[in-house]
């Protein structure tokens, strides 16, 4: 029955080969896996599922790509068990259409890739999380011997006719060009294969390239331009992965990570223009320098940087924008949720919609603003140095070392002043002003560590006051209250009576007010 329904998709009409390919889907995640442990499934039947999938369509392939993923996982995957599959794929692709012009034309390239990424995808995570350090598996490794890293110089010679062509190729190009380096990615994402090792410096080298050919400058987009996008997100994911997971391997390689990183963010300020996927890209682009800053080379290499982070990156990425304006009168509700990030938006974090540029603008700000600078002496300290000292006493130095939120953000910040009656008609405070707010909220770790009348003295003079303008702006108002919402656990839990009625007359209007906020259960001294 089910060799019938593999033939069945040679039929003429397409939606009856889609369906059986639907049909042979559904079984097969029945009968096949941990639901039938014992049951083996034939080799016929799998050569004949393989030779279908290098000539399928796209449509039927999206489908029957399912069918041997679940066997592959069954049976190569979780028990090793189908040892010609990696030599059958090597030759079909190294014989496909687009790979060798001289060869059979049947077999497909995009579809033999196709199956690889399949065959590849399971690896990406730990298959034993239990282990403390799971070794990489036998699988991965031969596969990436014997067939991805033979395709990293197909992969160089795509990236060279990108440039050479100034970005415009084929669709297929584009297309294999994708899922080469969502390859790379599964590949690197939890383990290292050691075939991968020698080769990474010309990865990063080509994905370099790949991601200085895009453009960020321009809004239509031709066809089969967002596939090169998404191998540009690919590939900024996968200098994330080699930063946070492999260090001994990346560590030469962060200088040349870094410098991309920095050339794509300072197209921030076009963010009003992009489309999502060149706003993610910019976003993947602020994860990986948040990332380098985490590790030991991370302020030798990011710190020289951080002034234009913040005036040419970061603050054009926060302030408000005639896209937002257009969004929060679409739809308000959708809009906070996308830009105003709470830990309920963790809980969905599959939704790749809610990683925007400013989420991520805001989560480096943050990363910033709690490294610690350079140690700083105080004026005592240079007289105590130059008087003698008895013999034997230890000559110490009380030096301080004061955060970049202390050194760098916060005096960034007071350079914007909050708007007032007088200048609440001016559209560039209030834009400015928002990105300050957006700021405030990614400071609360950094905030979390100061002393909590220094975090009183900023919600009273930097938030409040907004809440007496006579014409509040909707956007500054939304955004106070998620402040005050993130920092509800950096603020006293007892009532101060002065600032809670010093700026309204009326208290239950403070109240009202502060009910929109994100956290307001939080707000224990503010109850009356």
């Amino acid at each position: 029955m089910i060799v019938l329904y593999l033939t069945f998709l040679g039929g003429d009409s397409q939606g009856q080969r889609i369906a059986a390919a639907a049909y042979l889907k559904n079984f097969t995640r029945r009968n096949v896996g941990s639901q039938s442990p014992d049951l083996r499934v034939a080799t016929e039947f799998k050569d004949h599922l393989l030779r279908t999938l290098l000539q399928a369509e796209p449509a039927v392939l999206k489908v029957l790509v399912e069918v041997f993923r679940t066997i592959a996982v069954a049976e190569f995957v979780e028990q090793n068990s189908w040892p010609e599959l990696v030599p059958y794929l090597q030759s079909a692709i190294q014989n496909s259409s687009l790979i060798n012009d001289g060869s059979n034309r049947e077999w497909d390239t995009i579809n033999a890739l196709t199956v690889l990424q399949a065959l590849i995808r399971p690896f990406q995570y730990f298959l034993n999380p239990k282990v403390a350090k799971e070794p990489v598996p036998p699988q991965l490794e031969l596969i990436v011997k014997e067939i991805l890293a033979p395709m990293l110089v197909v992969l160089h010679q795509l990236v060279e006719q990108v440039l050479s062509m100034h970005g415009r190729t084929g669709l297929e190009v584009d297309k294999i060009l994708l899922i080469i380096c969502k390859c790379i990615y599964f590949s690197v994402r939890s383990h290292m294969p050691s075939a991968l090792v020698p080769l990474l410096p010309m990865i990063c080298h080509n994905l370099i390239e790949l991601l200085g050919s895009l453009s960020f400058d321009t809004v239509a987009l031709e066809d089969g331009y967002n596939l090169r996008l998404k191998a540009g997100k690919r590939s900024l994911l996968i200098f994330c992965a080699l930063v946070t997971r492999h260090r001994k391997f990346s560590d030469k390689l962060m200088p040349d990570i870094v410098n991309c990183a920095l050339k794509i963010v300072r197209y921030s300020v076009n963010m009003a223009r992009l489309n999502f996927l060149s706003e993610r890209i910019i976003s993947s682009a602020f994860d990986v320098i948040s990332h380098v800053l985490e590790t030991g080379p991370g302020w030798r290499l990011v710190s020289p940087h951080f002034s234009f982070l913040l005036e040419s990156a970061i603050f054009p990425a926060l302030v408000l924008n005639e896209k937002d304006i257009s969004e929060w009168e679409e739809d308000a509700d959708e809009y906070i949720q996308k830009n105003l990030p709470s830990e309920l938006d963790e809980i969905s974090g599959w939704r790749e919609d809610l990683f925007t540029a400013r989420k991520s603008a805001i989560n480096l700000l943050g990363v910033i603003s709690m490294l610690k600078g350079p140690p700083m002496g105080t004026s005592s300290n240079a007289s105590s140095a130059s008087s003698k000292r008895k013999k034997g006493e230890k000559n110490k130095r009380n030096y301080q070392c004061y955060s970049m939120g202390e050194l760098l953000v916060l005096p960034f910040l007071s350079r914007f002043p909050i708007p007032s009656n007088t200048t609440a008609s001016e559209s560039k405070i209030l834009h400015d002003y928002f990105c300050v707010l957006m700021a405030y909220g990614g400071l609360q770790d950094f905030l979390r560590e100061q002393k909590t009348s220094f975090v009183t003295g900023l919600v009273r003079t930097r938030l409040l006051p907004l809440y007496t303008l006579a014409a509040t702006s909707p956007y500054l108002i939304a955004s106070a209250n998620w402040v005050l919402g993130e920092l509800a656990s950096c603020l006293p839990k007892v009532r101060p009576p002065y600032y809670c009625c010093h700026y309204f007359s009326n208290t239950r209007i403070f109240l009202l007010h502060l009910c929109l906020a994100t956290s307001f259960a939080e707000f224990q001294y503010l109850s009356m």
